[in-house]
């Protein structure tokens, strides 16, 4: 038997590959501007669903893909506020993480 998170909604599993393909998804509605506020309406998230779909054969209800949507913002959040309060930074072509001797040392 499957669970199910707190909505109700089965829980899914999201390989790298796919959640990458929806975070470029998610970036593309981006930049053509249709986040209103913190979230896109339900036409929006019609046309993610359709496009997650087609790249990669990924069948999400929209509370899933809004679920999703919510947990990768708060990992964004979580790391920044890293980033931000332990004197960490980031080097994103290396993809790594930099800091100065004394803080590698504490």
């Amino acid at each position: 038997m499957a669970s199910k998170n707190v909505d109700g909604q089965e829980k899914m599993s999201w390989p790298p590959r796919n959640e990458t393909i929806f975070i470029h998804i998610l970036h593309e509605h981006v930049k053509n501007g249709d986040l209103q506020t913190s979230t896109f309406i339900m036409k929006v998230w019609a046309e993610i669903s359709d496009e997650l779909y087609a790249q990669c054969g990924l069948k999400c209800t929209i509370p899933q893909l809004k679920s999703k949507f919510n947990r990768l913002q708060k990992v964004r959040r979580d790391f920044s506020d890293l980033i931000e309060h332990t004197g960490f930074g980031w080097e994103p072509i290396a993809n790594t993480m930099t800091a100065s001797e004394d803080v590698w040392a504490s």
